[in-house]
């Protein structure tokens, strides 16, 4: 057994004197991320009451007569998102809930890790100089969509919960 560990301390002494490395591996999207998205999918559909209550941190404030934005919360180190805007009707429904997200690079190879269902969507955007491809799943009978910015795509930049069917 000291034969092997011997060696491989000098394996890897040699490599670290060779400048060579191994490659970085990105780290999976934080859990608290994705468990906020589940919440405020199940929530939607409930109204905008119901999002208010699974919206953690600062209570949500109300940005217009039916609208609702929020501060920007922490949901890991890394990773910032804010209500952009909730659209409410007159009887509380959430017509449709916009999140920006600041920080750590979301990627679509994370999102289709999480999901097995995701569907492209994306739309024209002719006039964009920045344009953003959208995948598309259903959580709990809402049509959740994940805007990446750039044409690569590049990382996730906001999450669309549009309680309507498709």
């Amino acid at each position: 057994m000291t034969g092997i560990t011997e060696a491989l301390k000098c394996c890897l002494a040699a490599a670290a004197l060779g400048g060579l490395s191994l490659p970085a591996v990105a780290a999976p999207a934080p859990e608290a991320f994705w468990s906020l998205v589940g919440k405020l999918a199940a929530a939607t559909p409930q109204g905008a009451q119901a999002v208010a209550r699974q919206w953690p941190g600062k209570p949500l404030a109300a940005a217009g007569a039916a609208q609702v934005s929020s501060a920007p919360l922490a949901v890991a180190p890394d990773l910032q998102t804010a209500i952009a805007e909730v659209r409410v009707a007159e009887d509380d429904a959430v017509q449709l809930m916009v999140l920006e997200l600041r920080g750590r690079c979301i990627t679509p190879a994370d999102l289709g890790a999480r999901y097995r269902q995701v569907r492209n969507a994306d739309f024209p955007q002719p006039d964009n100089p920045d344009p953003v491809s959208y995948r598309r799943v259903q959580i709990d009978g809402v049509r959740v969509s994940f805007g990446f910015r750039g044409a690569a795509p590049g990382c996730l930049s906001h999450v669309v919960f549009n309680p309507a069917p498709d």
